[in-house]
């Protein structure tokens, strides 16, 4: 088929005329499913807009007076050198309109049904979220489309934001271009024996840990074969994925090379897996020349290695777990996320593709208002620039606010060089209408919220100084500036209380924190009880989830049971707080782990070298200690009055990271309830036999604080309390001294 020549610039070709077809959609004979797609996305996608039913029809079929939509590269496969000029991706396309004919054709068909996606976009369409709600298809009973010759190739060869869910969000998903490369993963694809084969884990005080010693012969052995076996199944894979399995448990092996993690306060484990990946990919090379490895780059294997040179087929993908999520990687505030580029320059400059798998929520964070535009407008175009291959970013999707970032990051992980004002200014005018002047204003203002605060923590500790009671009083004005302007229009409507929706969760949970803090806690079990009773499961049946199905309701229990409904349980039915102990408490770091051979438990002891730190009100982040892992001491004085002679004395902690040892008066505490840091499962101990009643007594907790658990907290991390439980359930204790 020749190719018809393209108009003037300012032509234009009608598709339909006053609701009647002007245009016919034509297939291969025998399509590929997605030209399949193609042709169905565009006529119902035309029906909605205009009402006209456009035919679709084959290459053998008579189209009469209409003109061809022809989908599909097999009508002019002459294209594809014209295409490939700009590079090779099977996402790439052409999009050609001429005033005889129109022409869908992409390297793959996969890229045809994304020039349709581009057709359909220069006629108005968004797809915004997930499901109805989110689509906008503007209403013409007359359609136009400009002549042109446009060629598209994506950014980045791969382009994931996971866990959409359902089958709206993989709707959504391929009709904002996603898809194409990924790589990388945790494990070594092999089975190991931890009771029958100790010598082959990394020990810890003896003891064998979850890690596997990759420095073993045995341990490369079984990872070779098991990664020729794999590429004998699967003989097209360009990386095997192979890495640590998650969590801790490294120990020391010959193999480091000594260089210290700044993050984890241990030495970084790159040295000893890159030597690995060498010797695999040596062997390995010999059966599947061109295969590399893919592993994560990530928590205490970040670094770049310092002593073993990589072979060049090994791929770091960049996962910044343990750094910041508040901030983007061109904050001033934020060392953790500048920290982002000088791994990427080193790991660079030993020759090495990469390719980014961040993430997009805030770390074990339930729902509370949070957005990331900032992060894609500075670091995806950033990553594109650093010749990044793919990106693969974790999502959370709770769409009542994380709308406008993944929309965003859709479209850049497309085209990084997009104007993102652009996009915003589209997205808010196209998706709220008359509301769209205060929504924009509301996300605005929660996005410089984020961006102002210097604060640093994961999971839930920083956001009530974030979200101080002034943010949310204007994001609650420009809500209800909103809600006003869209009553008028139920979908705007709709929309608007997404949003809405989020907020409330917010703000009922910044009551419910301030209610613990307070030692309220049938107040802070009123509010946990509304959030999962009135607005979890409102946000969950909702399409797409205006909070995530498995963060709000999980993490929310996760995290605020525990304390919330152990403190109501020790404040009522008889239980009755003794004595609140203080936000703020001396402190002294111990390093070295010497403080019990050195008696700081005992009484007497000077204080002069002892300084303050704030428990409920504040992380160890915030207080410089965010990178702190051992040994510290928490020392407060406190009076119970003489009214609770005769009753039993518990010493309760709504939460402690990582684990703990009390004494009171020198008196070592028996400890009845371990809890879970850094918070979420109280701790209690039995402090009847310790207390001495109407006088000062001094308490003093030992708090060990070792394992890595990515938010930037230890120590104490909520409120504390000396209670008296009821006098039924008090058990036959010690005498009050």
């Amino acid at each position: 088929m020749s190719l018809s020549p393209v108009a003037a610039e300012d032509a234009e070709v009608t598709l339909v005329e006053k609701g009647a077809p002007r245009v016919a959609i034509v297939l291969p004979e025998q399509p590929a499913k997605d030209e399949q797609l193609a042709a169905q996305e565009l006529a119902d996608h035309l029906k909605q807009m205009s009402g006209a039913d456009v035919p679709i029809r084959t290459e053998k079929e008579p189209l009469g007076n209409a003109m061809p939509i022809r989908v599909g590269l097999s009508f002019a496969p002459q294209c594809a050198g014209q295409i490939k000029t700009g590079g090779d991706d099977p996402a790439s396309f052409l999009l050609r309109v001429t005033l005889k004919d129109i022409l869908l054709a992409g390297l793959s068909p996969e890229g045809t049904l994304f020039a349709a996606y581009e057709l359909l976009e220069q006629l108005g369409v968004r797809w915004f979220m997930p499901g109805e709600i989110g689509t906008v298809v503007p209403a013409r009973d007359t359609v136009t489309l400009k002549c042109q010759a446009t060629i598209q190739h994506p950014g980045f060869a791969g382009r994931i934001l996971s866990d959409m869910g359902g089958k709206s969000g993989r709707t959504w998903f391929r009709r904002v271009r996603m898809g194409g490369f990924n790589a990388g993963g945790h494990g070594l694809g092999i089975r190991v024996d931890r009771e029958k084969e100790p010598e082959l884990f990394m020990q810890i005080n003896g003891r064998p840990t979850s890690k596997v010693r990759v420095s073993h012969p045995e341990v490369q052995r079984r990872v070779i074969a098991a990664s020729r076996g794999r590429l004998d199944k699967y003989p097209d894979l360009k990386y095997l994925p192979i890495g640590p399995a998650d969590g801790a448990g490294f120990g020391d092996d010959p193999w480091d090379a000594g260089d210290m993690d700044p993050l984890h306060g241990k030495v970084s484990v790159t040295d000893r897996f890159v030597k690995f990946f060498n010797i695999v990919l040596e062997e390995v090379n010999k059966t599947h020349p061109d295969v590399g490895i893919a592993f994560y780059c990530y928590a205490q294997y970040m670094r770049p290695p310092v002593r073993e040179k990589p072979n060049p087929k090994i791929m770091p993908v960049l996962a910044p777990i343990d750094v910041c999520r508040f901030h983007a990687i061109d904050n001033p505030l934020c060392p953790e996320r500048a920290y982002i580029k000088e791994i990427v320059d080193a790991w660079q400059a030993l020759g090495l593709e990469m390719m980014y798998r961040g993430y997009l929520f805030n770390l074990a964070d339930q729902g509370f208002p949070f957005t990331m535009i900032r992060q894609i407008r500075s670091e995806y175009p950033y990553y594109h620039r650093q010749g990044f291959k793919a990106c693969r970013v974790e999502c959370k999707p709770a769409w009542g606010y994380h709308g406008p970032s993944l929309y965003l990051a859709a479209k850049i992980m497309w085209d990084p060089g997009l104007d993102v004002d652009a996009l915003l200014n589209d997205y808010f005018a196209r998706l709220y209408g008359p509301a769209a002047e205060p929504m924009q204003e509301h996300f605005e203002r929660l996005e410089r919220a984020y961006a102002e605060a210097d604060y640093h923590t994961g999971n839930v500790f920083d956001i009530p100084h974030i979200l101080t009671p002034g943010i949310m009083k204007d994001l609650r004005r420009s809500l209800e500036k909103a809600e006003k302007a869209a009553r008028r229009e139920p979908v705007l409507a709709r929309r608007v209380n997404m949003v809405r929706i989020g907020y409330d969760f917010g703000a009922v949970n910044l009551a419910m924190m301030a209610a613990v803090n307070a030692f309220d806690f049938v107040e802070a079990k009123r509010q946990y009880d509304y959030m999962q009773t009135e607005l979890i499961p409102v946000a969950l049946e909702h399409v797409p989830p205006i909070l995530n199905p498995r963060y709000a309701p999980g993490f929310t229990k996760r995290f605020w049971s525990g304390t919330v409904e152990s403190g109501v349980e020790r404040t009522t039915g008889g239980s009755e707080i003794a004595v609140e102990l203080p936000d703020e408490w001396q402190f002294m770091l111990d390093p070295l782990n010497g403080g019990e051979a050195l008696a700081f438990h005992k009484p007497g002891m000077g204080d002069r070298n002892w300084t303050m730190l704030r428990t409920k009100s504040d992380s160890w982040s915030n207080q410089g200690l965010r990178y702190y892992k051992g040994e510290a001491w928490y020392r407060t004085r406190f009076m119970v009055p003489v009214k609770y002679r005769g009753r039993d004395l518990r010493l309760w902690f709504g939460g402690i990271d990582d684990t703990a040892k009390a004494w009171i008066n020198g008196v070592a505490l028996e400890q009845l309830a371990k809890g879970a840091a850094p918070i979420g499962r109280p701790w209690e101990f039995d402090a009847t036999p310790a207390v001495a009643l109407g006088k000062q007594n001094m308490l003093v907790v030992k708090i060990s604080n070792r394992a890595v658990n990515e938010l930037g907290t230890g120590g104490i991390t909520g409120p504390a309390m000396i209670y008296a439980p009821a006098p039924a359930d008090s058990k036959a204790g010690k005498a009050h001294p």
